[in-house]
């Protein structure tokens, strides 16, 4: 009697993963938070961690842009703007967002945030809506390379 022993067959390499990062541009009704209703207004699947800083970035000015138009920005003849100082009305999401593009100790927080796997969020606020800017990990599931297996010899 003979026994064949056969190595089994060696796995096949795993597929490198990188890891991308979803991020969102929302708003939301500010009234009630539990029951509030979230709009996305742009998304983007950013290969890197700095990539996704900077379209978070890109979309806060944006938005600020949207909520508060600058008044150089051209987007009224010049006769038509007489420029004064409006009585103070409370939260200012689109100085806030402002802000955050130039915060370096902010950025780093949603760095760290990304480097641990975690979410990061930027909210603000003003009496009706809520404006954020987020990033996610996308979860990936790790697997296998698909390579087609010989047929073993039959009988």
């Amino acid at each position: 009697m003979s026994v064949l022993v056969e190595r089994p067959p060696a796995p096949p390499p795993q597929l490198p993963v990188t890891r991308p990062w979803w991020c969102e541009c929302t708003i939301a009704e500010a009234v009630d938070p539990v029951r509030a209703r979230e709009w996305m207004l742009a998304g983007y699947s950013a290969p890197s961690p700095r990539l996704a800083i900077r379209w978070l970035a890109e979309r806060a000015r944006h938005l600020a842009d949207h909520i508060d138009p600058p008044a150089e920005g051209g987007w009224a003849p010049a006769p038509a703007l007489r420029v004064r100082r409006a009585p103070d009305r409370g939260p200012d999401p689109a100085a806030a967002l402002r802000a955050w593009t130039l915060d370096e100790g902010e950025h780093d927080q949603a760095l760290a945030a990304m480097r641990d796997g975690h979410f990061y969020r930027f909210t603000v606020a003003d009496s009706s809506q809520r404006y954020s800017l987020s990033v996610r990990p996308i979860l990936l599931t790790y697997g296998l390379a698909l390579h087609p297996q010989t047929p073993a010899p039959g009988p």
